[in-house]
């Protein structure tokens, strides 16, 4: 099975983006959340991302992941994968380095934990206290 993500699909994406720019009282930290959300509205996404979360867990060579590597996973085409992960680096969640002619991944685990606990709030009590 391939997904196609559209030019249509990414430009919703930057204007809805915008609007929220725009609002008043809406903060850095609910944009934040907005894009993290966003970003996990597939289910590719969250399998890239669970994904890399178990296998850069360890330490080495092995332990690092390119491109090469999460299209040999996923059964889709190279470019699939890459607009999948350009919307994961676009909300902060897949953070990059790059060697030589490889762009190595890596998950940004203190922006998941923030988004994660902000999720966990049992109240909207909870929610009024940040």
């Amino acid at each position: 099975m391939v997904v196609k993500i559209s030019y249509r699909t990414l430009a919703i994406y930057n204007i809805s983006m915008r609007v929220i720019k725009d609002i008043d009282g809406v903060t850095e930290n609910d944009k934040q959340i907005a894009k993290i959300a966003y970003s996990l509205g597939h289910p590719v996404r969250v399998a890239l991302l669970r994904y890399l979360l178990k296998k850069n867990c360890g330490k080495g060579v092995d332990n690092n992941t390119c491109n090469g590597d999460l299209v040999k996973m996923f059964d889709y085409s190279q470019s699939t994968i890459s607009q999948h992960v350009k919307v994961l680096k676009d909300s902060g969640l897949f953070l990059t380095e790059k060697h030589e002619k490889f762009t190595f991944y890596e998950v940004n685990k203190p922006l998941l934990d923030k988004f994660l606990k902000l999720m966990e709030f049992k109240s909207l009590e909870e929610i009024d206290s940040l």
